[in-house]
């Protein structure tokens, strides 16, 4: 099943990722949002992912993969930060 982030665009442009700059995704859910600011940071771009549900975190791990080190996980509730 695949994920199809709500708003994307519209987020992507209210956000306008840069190059080079860390982002945080407090609800990083299947990774949606984080692909597309993953996608127009890169190459250099980093993100750092945080969702309470550990399934979230592991189904992000996969569908983030490909920008290996650029993408952090953590398991945490952004009500904690």
């Amino acid at each position: 099943m695949a994920h199809i982030p709500v708003m994307v665009t519209e987020v992507m442009e209210a956000l306008q990722p840069q190059p080079g700059e860390l982002y945080v995704d407090c609800t990083v859910g299947a990774g949606g949002h984080a692909r597309a600011i993953l996608e127009r940071s890169g190459p250099d771009g980093q993100l750092l992912g945080i969702d309470a549900d550990p399934s979230a975190i592991e189904l992000a791990r996969e569908n983030l993969s490909s920008f290996g080190p650029r993408v952090t996980l953590a398991r945490g509730n952004f009500s904690e930060l």
